[in-house]
Protein backbone atom coordinates (compact mmCIF):
# COMPACT_ATOMS: atom_id res chain seq x y z
CA UNK A 1 0.00 0.00 0.00
CA UNK A 2 1.50 3.34 -1.01
CA UNK A 3 1.77 6.35 1.09
CA UNK A 4 -1.58 7.85 -0.37
CA UNK A 5 -3.57 4.99 1.08
CA UNK A 6 -2.11 5.52 4.71
CA UNK A 7 -2.92 8.93 4.68
CA UNK A 8 -6.36 8.05 3.57
CA UNK A 9 -6.80 5.54 6.23
CA UNK A 10 -5.36 7.83 9.09
CA UNK A 11 -8.07 10.23 7.73
CA UNK A 12 -10.67 7.92 8.24
CA UNK A 13 -9.64 6.84 11.40
CA UNK A 14 -9.76 10.48 13.03
CA UNK A 15 -13.08 10.48 11.49
CA UNK A 16 -14.28 8.08 13.27
CA UNK A 17 -12.75 8.99 16.98
CA UNK A 18 -14.64 12.49 16.00
CA UNK A 19 -17.93 10.22 15.49
CA UNK A 20 -17.20 8.60 18.45
CA UNK A 21 -16.89 11.68 20.86
CA UNK A 22 -19.96 12.49 18.71
CA UNK A 23 -21.93 9.73 19.76
CA UNK A 24 -21.14 9.81 23.42
CA UNK A 25 -21.68 13.91 23.26
CA UNK A 26 -25.10 12.42 22.28
CA UNK A 27 -25.68 9.77 24.11
CA UNK A 28 -24.60 12.22 27.55
CA UNK A 29 -26.97 14.67 26.23
CA UNK A 30 -30.06 11.92 26.22
CA UNK A 31 -28.72 10.37 29.72
CA UNK A 32 -29.02 14.12 30.96
CA UNK A 33 -32.43 14.95 29.36
CA UNK A 34 -33.96 11.61 29.44
CA UNK A 35 -33.64 10.80 32.90
CA UNK A 36 -36.43 12.94 33.93
CA UNK A 37 -38.48 12.43 30.85
CA UNK A 38 -38.29 8.77 29.69
CA UNK A 39 -36.81 5.46 30.56
CA UNK A 40 -36.16 5.11 27.08
CA UNK A 41 -33.89 8.28 26.06
CA UNK A 42 -31.79 7.29 29.78
CA UNK A 43 -31.00 3.83 28.36
CA UNK A 44 -30.52 4.47 24.95
CA UNK A 45 -28.06 7.55 26.26
CA UNK A 46 -26.06 4.42 28.28
CA UNK A 47 -25.74 3.21 25.33
CA UNK A 48 -24.47 6.18 22.98
CA UNK A 49 -21.91 6.63 25.80
CA UNK A 50 -20.88 2.97 26.03
CA UNK A 51 -20.51 2.74 22.40
CA UNK A 52 -19.32 6.25 21.90
CA UNK A 53 -16.61 5.42 24.35
CA UNK A 54 -15.49 1.74 22.44
CA UNK A 55 -15.65 3.52 18.94
CA UNK A 56 -12.60 5.72 20.64
CA UNK A 57 -10.56 3.26 22.01
CA UNK A 58 -10.89 0.86 19.30
CA UNK A 59 -9.88 3.84 16.73
CA UNK A 60 -6.68 4.38 19.67
CA UNK A 61 -5.99 0.67 19.96
CA UNK A 62 -7.72 -2.37 18.63
CA UNK A 63 -6.59 -5.29 21.20
CA UNK A 64 -6.84 -8.98 19.06
CA UNK A 65 -8.43 -10.05 21.68
CA UNK A 66 -11.38 -7.61 21.22
CA UNK A 67 -11.67 -9.09 17.61
CA UNK A 68 -13.42 -12.33 18.37
CA UNK A 69 -16.48 -9.80 19.91
CA UNK A 70 -16.35 -7.00 17.90
CA UNK A 71 -14.78 -8.68 14.41
CA UNK A 72 -17.08 -6.71 12.16
CA UNK A 73 -14.89 -3.27 13.16
CA UNK A 74 -11.82 -4.45 11.60
CA UNK A 75 -13.67 -3.92 8.26
CA UNK A 76 -14.62 -0.44 6.61
CA UNK A 77 -17.81 -2.19 5.40
CA UNK A 78 -18.79 -3.32 9.25
CA UNK A 79 -17.76 -0.35 10.94
CA UNK A 80 -19.56 1.69 8.22
CA UNK A 81 -23.05 -0.22 9.02
CA UNK A 82 -21.99 -0.21 12.61
CA UNK A 83 -22.08 3.65 11.93
CA UNK A 84 -25.27 3.38 10.43
CA UNK A 85 -27.48 1.93 12.96
CA UNK A 86 -26.10 4.19 14.99
CA UNK A 87 -26.57 7.16 13.57
CA UNK A 88 -30.30 5.78 12.80
CA UNK A 89 -30.92 5.00 16.45
CA UNK A 90 -29.62 8.78 17.72
CA UNK A 91 -31.66 10.44 14.33
CA UNK A 92 -34.04 12.48 15.82
CA UNK A 93 -36.14 15.68 14.69
CA UNK A 94 -34.41 17.89 17.57
CA UNK A 95 -31.77 19.78 16.19
CA UNK A 96 -28.57 18.15 18.10
CA UNK A 97 -29.95 14.73 17.79
CA UNK A 98 -30.28 15.45 14.14
CA UNK A 99 -27.35 16.81 13.20
CA UNK A 100 -25.16 14.16 15.23
CA UNK A 101 -27.52 11.52 13.60
CA UNK A 102 -26.72 12.51 9.86
CA UNK A 103 -22.99 13.27 10.24
CA UNK A 104 -22.77 9.73 12.13
CA UNK A 105 -25.15 8.07 8.77
CA UNK A 106 -23.13 10.34 6.46
CA UNK A 107 -19.62 8.99 7.61
CA UNK A 108 -21.06 5.27 8.04
CA UNK A 109 -21.61 5.32 4.35
CA UNK A 110 -18.69 6.90 3.35
CA UNK A 111 -16.73 3.88 5.10
CA UNK A 112 -18.94 1.27 3.41
CA UNK A 113 -18.10 2.96 0.19
CA UNK A 114 -14.15 3.27 1.21
CA UNK A 115 -14.32 -0.59 1.53
CA UNK A 116 -14.40 -1.65 -2.35
CA UNK A 117 -11.79 1.11 -2.74
CA UNK A 118 -9.16 -1.06 -3.03
CA UNK A 119 -6.19 1.62 -2.54
CA UNK A 120 -7.29 1.93 1.12
CA UNK A 121 -5.84 -0.84 3.24
CA UNK A 122 -8.30 -2.34 6.23
CA UNK A 123 -8.36 -0.01 9.52
CA UNK A 124 -5.82 0.53 11.95
CA UNK A 125 -5.46 1.65 15.09
CA UNK A 126 -3.58 4.88 15.58
CA UNK A 127 -1.34 3.66 18.26
CA UNK A 128 0.08 0.18 16.23
CA UNK A 129 -0.18 1.59 12.68
CA UNK A 130 2.70 -0.80 10.84
CA UNK A 131 0.79 -4.11 12.84
CA UNK A 132 -1.16 -6.99 10.97
CA UNK A 133 -4.68 -6.74 9.83
CA UNK A 134 -6.39 -8.01 13.44
CA UNK A 135 -7.58 -10.37 11.34
CA UNK A 136 -4.55 -12.38 10.38
CA UNK A 137 -3.08 -11.98 14.29
CA UNK A 138 -3.70 -15.14 16.54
Amino acid sequence: MGVHGDRVSIIFTVLSILVGILITAAGIYSFVSGFWRSIIGFVLGIYYIIFGVMIVFLEISFPARILSLFGFYAYWFGKGLFFILLGLLILSDSGFFLFAGIVVIAVGLILCIIHFISTVSHPKPLTNREAAHPSQQA
